[in-house]
């Protein structure tokens, strides 16, 4: 089964022995109640007999946000609630359409016109080949955590990539 119809879930092959959790809170910039309280309702909805894959972030390593307080919340929960799952950590993914990415945000900004403040930082940026390499390690009836790096990319050069047309 496949939880959500964004951009993560557009890259899953439906399986019956997984239940894929790509229905989660998808920007970064979050801090709606609401939206969280959604999240973890229907996580808690799920079925606790099947194997669950539930796609977090790797900036719950490096930042404080609410956003990734959430996510951290999320894994305890599902550490404790399920008996088999995975958590599948990535940053940035290169594809679909979702506006939060640091990419659609980039051509969006370029596309209006507008000036971007480029930060010195690093972003880790998984392509749809790599993710779906991934996706076929998954191991049904194991409690796994999966980091999926991706390549390390400067924030200007990201942009730089999508001013060329090249992300």
């Amino acid at each position: 089964m496949i939880v959500g119809k964004g951009n993560i879930s557009s890259m899953l092959t439906d399986r019956d022995d997984v239940t894929f959790f790509a229905s989660g809170v998808s920007d970064s910039l979050c801090t709606d109640e609401k939206e969280f309280e959604r999240e973890i309702n229907l996580l808690l909805s799920m079925p606790k007999e099947k194997h669950i894959v539930y796609f977090s972030s790797l900036g719950i390593f490096r930042w404080d946000s609410r956003y990734m307080k959430h996510k951290k919340t999320i894994e305890k929960l599902i550490k404790d609630t399920f008996n088999s799952y995975t958590i599948v950590r990535v940053e940035v993914i290169s594809w679909g359409k979702n506006p939060n990415t640091i990419h659609n945000y980039f051509r969006r900004m370029l596309n209006e016109g507008k000036a971007i403040c480029l930060q010195d930082t690093i972003r880790y940026v998984v392509d749809s080949v790599e993710f779906k390499y991934w996706m076929n390690y998954i191991r049904v009836g194991e409690r796994d955590e999966m980091n999926i790096t991706g390549k390390p990319h400067h924030v200007c050069d990201i942009y730089k990539m999508v001013k060329e047309g090249h992300l």
